[in-house]
């Protein structure tokens, strides 16, 4: 639910719960006789010296026909268990008001452009915004609902070049993810011919000179075996103007084929820091220097935790559980990055950390506590600064911020707060943060200042009272959880009350 609208979420799961309540009141007729059925088209594999049996392989893949006649045969089904049920044009009028709520992105900075996404009223799609100025006038740059009558041409990543001269970004259709990438120029909105097919949600990092960039994308049919075209994600390199069919192969030839890469260059274009992902519970991580055009070299040991990092003036920052469970944060420097050289700057707290960047030359570190959001500031070297001030306990869906820039954005929302994004300047914004100075590195920040925010009218957030509680799990584990309810409600156990939680991919349900 991280980056939702919570309060229309809650407001959606009771409009729900009371449905189901109503379709209590009186029997429906033509019950459908059960679920269609999937046909079984086993697919073997060895892995790991054992062989692995798959039935279902092929609904993996969007464009088979017999995907889609699935899809279809489900879709049918459902109508057919739903469209009886009373009281369903009060809920498609109820839920249609809220939906038109929209949302807001945290911006982007590159150069003098700022760049984020807005949806608003029945947009199906959010729209991509440039402007140039941090109070300059919105333009729309990439507006996906105008690529397909229905609305279901999706924008589904974006990534501006340092300067923001131009964006990559990548647009599928019927909500297959399956991204085309493309290349707009940020000032006049002119398509480049560069486009490349199969970027499933594609990493980019830009050359900091705008001549190419590096990124991932699948196989084509044809160059893997069959049913394994939604594997073996590679890392190549593209230079601006050529042919995307000729551009080399930069990793991944070799290994497994469900590693998932993601890559992020150093502020002065040395250093590709390539982060493997290997299911939910490990990553490692790999250094290249492409000045030398070496192969890229692993600099984490193998072990069974979870590394990310960046790479800045010369030195990686890794943050990781590796025997610290809330994550810690290392050093090492590029030229000597081994696991021995390592030091450990920011040691494990009681917050959860769940992410750095770095922004002026500082390093911030977004952490949760309780499940609530904490931001944190510390200079390069790891000692702290200070907490940067939020507008309440809530939750901190993005930061926004270059290493050179004097500026920084951040997204807030809570369950009686739309989603808003905040602007921080530096006390010293005005200086060139790219040396990376002293004085850069003790810089104060000016309080936030509200730069954005969803509209919700149909929802008056001062109605409604929040409070944290906290009960025992089984083991004694102590767990929070938040009560919303309408302010006045009588606590009387008789209350109908819907109770849910969420128990996958690391995430907490968070205001």
């Amino acid at each position: 639910m991280r980056g939702g609208f919570y309060l229309l979420w809650l407001c959606v799961c009771l409009i729900l719960f009371c449905a189901a309540a109503s379709a209590e009141e009186g029997p429906t007729t033509n019950t459908p006789a059960g679920p269609p059925k999937a046909k079984s088209e086993p697919v073997e594999e060895t892995l790991h010296g054992h062989k692995i049996l798959d039935p279902y392989r092929y609904l993996e893949d969007s464009s088979n026909p017999d995907t889609q006649g699935y899809v279809r045969a489900q879709l049918t089904y459902t109508r057919e268990l739903l469209d009886p049920l009373p009281g369903r044009n009060q809920i498609h009028q109820r839920l249609e008001q809220l939906l038109t709520i929209g949302n807001v992105g945290t911006p982007e900075i590159g150069g003098k452009y700022y760049f984020y996404t807005r949806r608003e009223g029945m947009q199906n799609q959010p729209v991509l915004y440039v402007r140039e100025g941090v109070n300059g006038k919105d333009r729309v740059l990439v507006d996906a609902n105008q690529l397909a009558a229905d609305g279901t041409i999706s924008l589904d990543w974006w990534h501006p070049t340092h300067d923001g001269k131009y964006v990559a970004y990548g647009t599928s259709p019927s909500g297959s993810e399956m991204s085309t990438l493309r290349v707009i120029e940020s000032a006049t909105g002119r398509l480049l011919p560069d486009t490349i097919e199969r970027t499933r949600a594609a990493s980019i990092a830009w050359k900091l000179d705008d001549s190419g960039f590096y990124y991932t994308r699948l196989p084509k049919k044809g160059d893997v075996a069959e049913g394994q075209e939604m594997y073996n994600r590679h890392v190549f390199y593209h230079a601006m103007g050529t042919d995307a069919a000729r551009d080399p192969l930069i990793f991944g030839e070799g290994r497994d084929p469900e590693d998932w890469p993601n890559v992020s260059l150093s502020n002065d274009g040395r250093w590709l820091l390539i982060t493997v992902e290997q299911g939910w519970t490990k990553s490692e991580l790999f250094l290249m220097d492409v000045n030398a055009g070496t192969p890229p070299v692993r600099i984490t040991t193998g072990k069974n935790f979870l590394y990310g990092g960046d790479v800045y003036n010369g030195n990686v920052y890794i943050v990781t559980n590796e025997d610290a469970s809330r994550y810690r944060v290392f050093r090492a420097s590029a030229e000597r990055p081994a696991r021995e050289a390592w030091q450990e700057i920011i040691p494990q707290s009681d917050a959860v950390l769940q992410a750095t960047t770095i922004i002026h030359g500082q390093l911030f570190g977004l952490y949760e506590k309780n499940a609530t959001s904490l931001i944190k500031r510390f200079n390069e070297n790891g000692s702290f600064l200070s907490d940067l001030q939020l507008p309440g306990l809530g939750s901190v869906a993005g930061v926004g911020g270059n290493w050179d820039s004097n500026e920084m954005f951040f997204g807030f929302q809570s369950f009686t707060v739309p989603p808003s994004i905040y602007h921080v300047e530096f006390n010293d914004a005005g200086t060139n943060a790219k040396a990376a100075t002293k004085k850069n590195q003790q810089a104060s920040l000016k309080p936030a200042t509200l730069w954005a925010k969803v509209d919700a009218p149909s929802i008056n957030p001062a109605a409604y009272e929040v409070n944290q509680v906290w009960y025992s799990s089984k083991d004694g584990t102590r767990v929070p959880m938040f009560v919303v309810h309408k302010k006045g409600l009588e606590k009387n156990g008789k209350n109908p009350t819907l109770l849910t939680g969420y128990g996958g991919f690391n995430v907490s349900m968070t205001p």
